[in-house]
């Protein structure tokens, strides 16, 4: 009987041993599945995230920082009505609610909910300080979708009072323009440019505006800005080649038309442009040039219709002649103090010789 006793002693004890390995076992493996979920879910693995925390879920339902967790792997791989289920399981400790909130109010905007999404981050901006730029940031997109530009433009005024940074001013700008506010988009296209005097595309949209305005010589020094800070952007020298012809200036038109041809020789379109600036210019031998060079790419062009090479040759022949006679009137003009005095002296001394002929021959 001693013995027996014995052996159930020992059997008890060896039985907890066991127990408390398994435990220990499977404790370790909740743990380190645990940390690979929090890793997979940090460096944006999402479907091992995902499925880690549903194991952690099956095997501890009553957890609720793993629905956290699980939530947002959920939202990030587009399952919003599963993160919302889940989050309403969590229980996050004070200093992950707002952000448990704010992943809630996205998801009701993913679900195309977006009056709860919006009434839900107001209520961040109010009660979450840390999260109020990221809530307002979202109420401003929201504001922009439904054409209520009026409190668009009074939270980015906040944001930009909080802590202004280049790209909110350009986003205030943006929204300035649904206003028509184009001097307002104009003072913000410039705030942000002296914030950040490195981003080409603050340049350009300023230009447009000021093209819009008929501001041409304006928009022409910002494409130059522009172009320095971005060379290799062919639509920054199209839109500056568009401003130089707006305003006349052929001669910048083509200096801008010689590199974009340089790098499209057989764009149309350029050469065309081309053909106008040296038709403006009365440059017309390089028109008849640019117009034969269009006939060897294009044979239907528009432009043959209405010009002839030769003609334009001869224009360019009876154009040098007008130049000529032109140059001489101006320099008869500018010395008329000189030549008109001695006409009347050659004239006077004509005079006087005829009428000493006319005597002598008497």
């Amino acid at each position: 009987m001693q013995k027996l006793s014995l052996c159930m002693r020992k059997l008890k004890h060896t039985s907890l041993c066991l127990l408390l390995f398994l435990g220990g076992i499977h404790g370790l493996l909740a743990s380190t599945n645990w940390d690979t979920a929090l890793d997979a879910l940090k460096t944006g693995n999402y479907p091992l995230a995902d499925s880690l925390f549903k194991q952690i879920i099956d095997e501890f339902p009553n957890r609720p920082e793993a629905h956290l967790y699980k939530a947002q792997s959920s939202y990030w791989l587009g399952h919003y009505e599963t993160a919302l289920y889940h989050l309403n399981l969590s229980d996050p400790p004070v200093e992950q609610k707002g952000k448990a909130e704010m992943l809630r109010a996205y998801c009701y905007n993913a679900l195309g909910e977006e009056n709860k999404a919006h009434e839900l981050m107001k209520y961040i901006v109010v009660h979450y300080v840390p999260l109020r730029d990221s809530a307002r940031a979202f109420l401003v997109n929201y504001y922009i979708r439904t054409e209520n530009y009026h409190e668009a433009l009074n939270i980015l005024a906040q944001r930009i009072a909080d802590n202004p940074r280049p790209g909110l001013y350009a986003m205030r700008a943006e929204v300035a323009l649904y206003t028509r506010d184009m001097e307002g988009a104009i003072d913000d296209f410039s705030s942000a440019i002296a914030l950040d005097p490195r981003r080409a595309d603050f340049f350009q949209r300023r230009a447009i505006i000021y093209g819009e305005r008929g501001q041409h010589n304006q928009a022409i020094l910002d494409y130059d800005q522009a172009i320095l800070l971005d060379p290799d952007n062919d639509t920054l020298w199209r839109f500056r080649l568009a401003e130089s012809l707006s305003s006349n200036q052929y001669e910048l038109a083509l200096n801008d038309l010689g590199k974009l041809i340089a790098r499209y020789p057989r764009d149309i379109e350029l050469r065309e442009w081309k053909f106008e600036c040296y038709l403006n210019l009365e440059q017309y031998e390089n028109a008849s040039l640019e117009l034969e060079i269009i006939e060897q790419h294009d044979s239907d062009n528009w432009l043959l219709k209405q010009y002839d090479s030769s003609e334009l040759l001869a224009r360019s022949r009876m154009g040098r002649l007008g130049h000529f006679l032109k140059k001489i009137i101006q320099i008869l003009r500018r010395e008329w103090v000189f030549w008109i005095p001695s006409i009347l002296f050659i004239s006077l001394i004509t005079f006087a010789f005829k009428r000493r002929s006319r005597r002598a021959s008497s």
